[in-house]
């Protein structure tokens, strides 16, 4: 599985023609990975704070993240970003990506919807030998 953590960063908060072409180039991607299961994309979370927008993306393998990278719509988005923008600063953009290997990841949620790895792998209950983090890490995940 692979964790990887995309966003973008608005540098100039006025030039609107700058940074909400970024913005809206998302959501379409967004759109074609959930109708795509085939591509390996499983679940994201998006979160706002001040002036930086982060997804927080859930992948089958980075072989399915990497080809999708190097697919039309990301590349298209990726040049005009480049043309429109470049290097000026208006708009930050980062990613960062994470290899999660089986057996190697646990979570607990809480009073909690269904939610980042619980929603993009599913969960189960806590109950007698899941009860610590180490036994959660130790135990194969569904």
């Amino acid at each position: 599985m692979v964790v990887f953590i995309i966003g973008m960063r608005i540098n100039k908060l006025f030039s609107f023609s700058k940074w909400l072409p970024v913005f809206m180039a998302m959501p379409p991607m967004i759109k074609e990975l959930y109708q795509n299961k085939e591509l390996g994309f499983l679940h994201t979370e998006m979160s706002f704070s001040w002036k930086t927008i982060t997804l927080i993306q859930y992948w089958k393998s980075f072989e399915q993240l990497e080809s999708y990278a190097k697919g039309a719509r990301h590349l298209k988005a990726w040049k005009k970003f480049n043309q429109r923008i470049g290097s000026d600063g208006t708009v930050g953009i980062y990613h960062e990506t994470y290899k999660v290997e089986a057996n190697a990841y646990e979570s607990i949620y809480t009073n909690m919807p269904l939610f980042g790895l619980a929603k993009a792998k599913g969960h189960r209950p806590v109950n007698r030998g899941l009860e610590s983090a180490r036994e959660r890490l130790t135990k194969e995940h569904s």
